[in-house]
């Protein structure tokens, strides 16, 4: 009479695989956040006291999901084979990264955490690991604030634009209004368009969010495209939205009044009128394009991973 067999001695290697899976990138996560702490560290203190880059709390958790929606699965996972040139990449980096310190180029030392990520996918998966998580590794760039001395150059030009915009807009309404500088007067009222009204946050959040939107929502490439065109004119024209209807706030119920009702309030609806500008403006360019696309998201990861729950699977 034939014994049982064990399933133990068949699972333990598919387990220990698994966990090499797992532990593998969790080591190699731990090592780079403790080789980049002191970077990481002012990246989050320039998050915390910074509103035009506090977004870059969420840039991790969603990188960190991009990785698994374009990771590889079954068959396709199986054919990545690691890479001698993202080890020579490493090296490259680790020289590049000593010469800018040396030299003093703090930001761009930081900013080399980037292309090592980029690296370690190349050494773990090859080339055709990176070109499918290509878009992960570039969504790490919204971490980064702009450099002190480009902020500067783009934060003044951005501020008097918004001033002087919203003054035209609250002439075409038909409001006596005078800018002077970066002052508006509304019906004696004066409003300053002051440096964090420049609208460099509402752009910054606004193209990470984008970005996101079109990896992960299945559309033609053109609309990617387009919709990433669009970041900058929305943004600007949401900042000077807000601050014409600070400036109305202003008009109707006084300096103090209006800046406890309007600005704080104007400032938390930006973000939902330009994600509500960019819905709408998706929703144009498929009424506008008639013919029947293809659209794909940039990874098929979820519709493989659910034909067990009787969604397609490619």
């Amino acid at each position: 009479m034939s014994q049982p067999t064990d399933p133990r001695p068949a699972t333990q290697p598919a387990l220990a695989a698994i966990a090499a899976r797992l532990v593998a990138p969790a080591v190699v996560l731990v090592v780079l956040v403790w080789a980049y702490l002191t970077e990481v560290t002012g990246l989050v203190e320039s998050w915390s006291n910074d509103p035009n880059y506090s977004h870059g709390f969420l840039v991790g958790p969603v990188v960190a999901f991009m990785f698994w929606w374009l990771w590889p699965r079954g068959a396709e996972a199986d054919r990545i084979r690691p890479s001698a040139w993202g080890w020579v990449l490493l090296v490259a980096l680790v020289a590049a990264r000593f010469s800018l310190f040396q030299t003093g180029e703090y930001w761009l030392e930081g900013f080399t955490l980037v292309p090592t990520v980029a690296a370690l996918v190349l050494a773990y998966g090859g080339w055709p690991l990176l070109r499918r998580t290509w878009p992960a590794v570039a969504f790490l760039i919204f971490m980064y604030p702009i450099p002190a001395a480009l902020n500067s150059q783009v934060s003044l030009p951005l501020q008097r634009m918004a001033s002087i915009s919203s003054a035209t807009l609250l002439r075409l309404l038909g409001f006596w209004v005078m800018d002077e500088g970066n002052v508006l007067v509304v019906g004696g009222e004066q409003l300053e368009v002051a440096a964090a009204c420049n609208g460099l946050a509402m752009l910054m959040s606004l193209a990470a969010t984008i970005a996101a939107t079109v990896i992960f929502v299945p559309m033609a490439v053109w609309k990617r495209i387009v919709l990433l065109l669009s970041v900058v004119p929305v943004a600007l024209l949401c900042n000077v939205l807000r601050i014409a209807g600070t400036a109305y706030a202003y008009h109707l119920l006084g300096s103090e009044q209006g800046e406890k009702v309007a600005h704080d309030v104007a400032g938390w609806l930006m973000m939902p009128m330009a994600l509500v500008m960019v819905l709408l403006e998706l929703a144009w360019l498929s009424w506008l394009v008639t013919e029947v696309e293809v659209e794909e998201p940039v990874s098929p990861t979820l519709l493989a991973t659910s034909a067990g729950l009787g969604r397609p699977s490619r």
